[in-house]
């Protein structure tokens, strides 16, 4: 299996969300290497970073689908979800920043 890159950040997010938005992610695929929460002007912006195969076949516009959808069923609403994918030591990625347009029409697919 291809390592991958993953950088996730999650914002905004109160005080008592970080910790079940990382909870999503562990529970979706793995627990990250890599984790910081900090506040900004009163909300929370959570970052992850970890380096490991995506899950089964899944490609990345997959995984970051599956894992926004994950992180916000947990949290119970729409926060900015971006998602960056890159295969190991690639110049290319894949980054996806997830709006309310696309919480819309996620959640009504799944």
């Amino acid at each position: 299996m291809t390592a991958h890159s993953v950088h996730i950040s999650v914002f905004p997010l109160g005080s008592s969300e970080p910790p079940r938005a990382l909870d999503a992610i562990r529970t979706a695929w793995l627990a990250p290497a890599w984790v910081s929460k900090r506040a900004i002007d009163g909300a929370w912006l959570l970052e992850i970073a970890m380096e490991a195969p995506l899950p089964g076949d899944e490609d990345a516009a997959a995984f970051t689908e599956r894992i926004s959808v994950a992180i916000w069923r947990r949290v119970g609403r729409y926060v900015k979800v971006v998602v960056d994918v890159a295969q190991d030591e690639s110049d290319t990625s894949h980054r996806r920043e997830f709006g309310r347009t696309d919480y819309l029409k996620l959640m009504r697919a799944t």
